[in-house]
């Protein structure tokens, strides 16, 4: 919305630009081409008047001017009730004013302002030309867009499917885990209790029990090395597997 002080500088510049094209009309006989490039030259040059309202106030008053032209046959009245309608500051000083210049030569003004509105129709012929092209290309692509969302929404159902199946190889993963580290632990307790034969047999060479019992764990040992060194190949594949999962299932989740 237009605060006060904007629509008192618009009504300035449209009252300048009518009275300089006026002059220019009827006081040096310019047509109303020549006017209104002699009008926008003048109040430029004047540098009271910014630049971008001259313009809005020459295409205003050739707007104005248009339904003006389209008045002549007699249906003055009506286009008056609509150029006040349009531009609420019109007053009875800008309304003569319009007389005078339509007045000034009827032939060239009614042929000024009938390739005014020619113009107005090539714009919008030229809009509409755009829009329906527009339009056309929007509907190929929302066709492509559509499609686009149907292989995705199957692309979904597969993915909830594989993700179910995923979570299911978790779980499976996080028993083998418990299974693994229960290895270890026994593995484990067979060490200690073979670090206490040997203790024993260390402490006392003399003892024939504690001598036989070394040598059965001597046997045993290089069969728990073999096993052992299975169990670190399965311990660093795992170890592997976990990292890659956890980084992908990350990588998902932040995504997500």
């Amino acid at each position: 919305m237009k605060t006060k002080k904007q629509t008192t500088e618009f009504q300035s510049s449209y009252q300048a630009m009518v009275d300089s094209v006026e002059a220019f009309v009827v006081k040096e006989g310019k047509s109303l081409q020549q006017a209104f490039f002699a009008a926008e030259e003048k109040l430029e040059d004047a540098k009271e008047i910014s630049r971008e309202k001259i313009q809005q106030a020459s295409r205003d008053l050739k707007h104005n001017l248009r339904l003006w032209g389209e008045a002549v046959d007699g249906a003055s009245e009506v286009y008056k009730d609509q150029i006040k309608f349009d531009l609420a500051y019109v007053n009875k000083s800008i309304w003569n004013k319009f007389q005078t210049i339509a007045n000034s030569n009827t032939a060239e003004f009614i042929a000024f302002t009938r390739t005014l509105k020619e113009e107005a129709q090539t714009v919008i012929t030229d809009e509409h030309i755009a829009a329906h092209q527009e339009h056309h290309q929007w509907a190929s692509e929302h066709a492509l867009w559509l499609d686009e969302i149907d292989f995705w929404k199957k692309d979904h159902e597969q993915a909830l499917i594989k993700l179910l199946a995923i979570e299911q190889a978790l779980k499976q993963q996080s028993t083998s885990l418990f299974e693994h580290a229960q290895v270890i632990q026994a593995h484990g307790n067979i060490d200690h209790k073979h670090e206490k034969i040997m203790t024993n047999a260390e402490q006392d060479p003399s003892s024939e029990v504690f001598n036989v019992a070394d040598e059965k764990e001597i046997a045993l040992h290089n069969k728990e090395r073999q096993i052992h060194a299975q169990h670190s190949e399965f311990h660093q594949a795992l170890k592997i597997h976990h990292y890659k999962i956890m980084a992908m299932i990350n990588m998902l989740y932040k995504e997500s």
